[in-house]
């Protein structure tokens, strides 16, 4: 558990929440100056922003000091080079910086540019037009921030509306991840791919993208080529949809609910898709219940199906070995293989949200909003690092360097999944959706 980012994310998450909630307690000023950032300025000219930085220069020598001591022991756990992180990490902060100052400029305001969208748009920039030194690699730690952002989400995520809208979320997520693995899975085998690829594609798409991909490929032996395809296909499909699906949504004229619940059903990764959501959310009007009509449909209804679909591929990989496949050992034919592949910062969002809901069950609405602004701004921060890493991690070259038959498959497989969300955010669950605040 230690070596495992999972673990680290919820560790941070909860020790964030009661570091916010004593400070809280205590009128101490930190957990503001912690979570400040420049997102919602609108300025129109430089000597704004200059006046910010000038007014708030002792919080932002603050955060790179208060991130580093908060992401340290992670880093000594996960075997990483602590000096080389420390230095990566503080270009990272810079550039997050400058995507929190793009995102507030009064222009990029009017185009709904989100600060997870301008960090992804940067990233991608910067990756694909300059080499990214050694040193900095160490720092892009995606599957931390994006964990970390998850589990603070739930902070901010009461629990009544887990219990009240949570049996409608797994009820889609279901439906909708059994049809598109299914299908794609179908059309895999059809075209001629192996039992371990049709399965790696169909679990990327279905469910949760390239950890889905990763673990579907280790339950069934899958080979590392077909794998990383997945995971290219998987990269590009949710880099398109955080743009395409937010216009989609605008366009169709959904409402909040219904656009949260579609973008939580249809997108293939947690981190496109909240970027797609606080895009949609933005447009509309309304981010609360997008943000929460997604958190319900794709974190608490599809990510819990990694752990599901690993047992099942694990038990039909004994009639399908792939050539030249590593044998399953015994603890992989086990049934415990899904507490194993089931994300941990899943429950550390459950936890964040009881204990939250358990803390604030006394507070006004004006208190309640007081205390959750500084977690709304860690969380801020967590995603747009980790918007930050993915642009800076990936490569146009290698995302395109895919067979097309696998491309068609997956192509396929990925529209009936959009279809199906549609179906199931507007027509079948759309009352519901429509209902959600």
């Amino acid at each position: 558990m230690l070596k495992t980012e999972d673990f680290w994310a919820t560790v941070i998450g909860l020790l964030a929440l009661f570091g916010v909630w004593m400070a809280w307690q205590t009128g101490s000023p930190l957990a503001q100056m912690v979570g400040l950032n420049t997102a919602g300025l609108h300025w129109q000219s430089f000597a704004t922003l200059f006046t910010f930085f000038t007014h708030k220069w002792d919080a932002v020598l603050l955060q790179p000091i208060a991130f580093s001591l908060i992401l340290a022991i992670p880093v000594i756990f996960l075997s990483l080079d602590l000096e080389r992180f420390l230095i990566g990490f503080v270009a990272l902060f810079l550039l997050a910086l400058v995507t929190f100052a793009i995102a507030g400029w009064a222009g990029a305001a009017r185009f709904e540019l989100e600060p997870p969208v301008v960090a992804l748009l940067l990233g991608l920039a910067i990756g694909n037009t300059v080499t990214i030194p050694d040193w900095m690699k160490p720092a892009l730690r995606v599957e931390l921030y994006l964990k970390t952002g998850i589990v603070l989400l739930g902070a901010t995520f009461p629990i009544s509306l887990l219990l009240s809208a949570g049996s409608t979320a797994l009820m889609q997520a279901a439906i909708g991840t059994i049809i598109t693995v299914g299908v794609i899975y179908g059309l895999g085998r059809w075209q001629g791919l192996s039992h371990g690829q049709a399965a790696v594609l169909g679990t990327g798409a279905g469910v949760c993208g390239v950890s889905a991909a990763m673990a579907a490929g280790s339950a069934v032996g899958a080979r590392r080529q077909e794998i990383y395809q997945a995971i290219s296909l998987v990269i590009l499909f949710s880099l398109a949809w955080v743009i395409v699906l937010p216009q989609l949504a605008m366009s169709l004229g959904l409402s909040p609910g219904q656009g949260g619940a579609w973008i939580g059903t249809s997108e293939l990764a947690d981190a496109a898709g909240m970027a797609a959501a606080s895009s949609f959310g933005a447009m509309v009007g309304h981010a609360g219940a997008v943000i929460k009509a997604f958190t319900l449909t794709k974190v608490i209804g599809r990510d819990v199906w990694i752990g599901l679909w690993a047992i099942f591929w694990t038990f039909t990989a004994t009639q399908h070995r792939a050539p030249g496949a590593q044998p399953l050992s015994s603890e992989q034919a086990a049934a415990h293989v899904w507490w194993r592949r089931v994300p941990k910062f899943v429950i550390g969002f459950l936890l964040a949200a009881g204990v939250m809901s358990f803390l604030t069950l006394q507070l006004t609405p004006v208190l309640r909003h007081h205390l959750l602004v500084p977690l709304v701004g860690l969380r801020t921060w967590a995603f747009t690092l980790c918007f930050l890493a993915i642009g800076l991690n990936t490569h146009f070259r290698q995302l395109l360097a895919v067979e097309r038959r696998v491309v068609l498959v997956f192509s396929v497989g990925v529209m009936v999944n959009l279809v199906v969300g549609y179906v199931l955010s507007v027509m079948v669950f759309g009352g519901q959706w429509t209902a959600l605040h």
